[in-house]
């Protein structure tokens, strides 16, 4: 028997099961800036983090979804936008106190739904992505960000890539750590997350993609709890 596609509705309730799981996390403090992080290329986190940021854009006004991997910028595929202009370029001109919309770098996304999901490109490629990243002017844009947003989803650039996602998950309220359930090395996985934990980072839950759902009771795993993903689209 030819095995069942997995269709839209099936993805979006994987999704807003990971959303709601965020929202349940939110007992003690709000998960206001989340980062989606891998261990390596191709695990998927780019695709989750643009169906969250849709997902929850679904039920909240107000989500941005920012493009943090300056080395390989993908979310501009998956969502089919222009990276003319993006992040690296905002925080060049960042300006205190100046609203995040009134940036060129900043683009409106509207789904089929009736949601619009604002997103923020990589930009421009630079010679010191950490830098950047790591910067005391990127600090002060996520500051305005957070004034300005209900959520804000940050696709992060894979651990073993480069340092950059430590100064990111510095400044998040949480981490969303993505693996891949068909190749992904666990003493690698569990060394990564040790790493973010203790340089400051507070991993909320991992998201097990690329799952085989042939099998149902095989659906997901985590440090601490645990989702199912789905590995369609963009995958990096």
């Amino acid at each position: 028997m030819a095995k069942k596609k997995r269709n839209q509705f099936d993805v979006d309730e994987i999704y807003r099961g990971l959303r709601t799981n965020i929202e349940f996390s939110q007992m003690d403090e709000a998960m206001q800036v989340i980062t989606c992080v891998s261990t390596v290329p191709n695990e998927g986190k780019s695709t989750i983090a643009c169906n969250l940021a849709r997902i929850m854009a679904a039920k909240y006004k107000n989500v941005l979804l920012i493009d943090c991997d300056l080395r390989n910028a993908s979310v501009h595929k998956t969502l089919h936008i222009s990276n003319r202009s993006g992040l690296t370029n905002i925080i060049s001109e960042f300006q205190e106190g100046l609203s995040i919309n009134s940036y060129e770098g900043v683009q409106q996304v509207q789904y089929d739904g009736g949601q619009t999901l604002t997103v923020i490109t990589a930009g421009h490629r630079v010679p010191n992505p950490s830098e950047v990243l790591g910067s005391k002017r990127m600090g002060r844009f996520l500051e305005q960000a957070r004034k300005e947003f209900g959520y804000i989803i940050i696709d992060s650039p894979p651990m073993a890539v480069a340092s950059d996602t430590i100064p990111l998950s510095n400044v998040s309220d949480g981490v969303l750590y993505v693996v891949d359930a068909k190749s992904s090395d666990k003493r690698r996985v569990k060394t990564a997350i040790n790493d973010l934990k203790r340089n400051g980072g507070h991993v909320i839950g991992v998201v097990l993609n690329k799952v085989d759902m042939s099998d149902e009771n095989r659906y997901g795993y985590g440090y601490g709890y645990g989702y199912g993903g789905d590995g369609d689209g963009e995958k990096k």
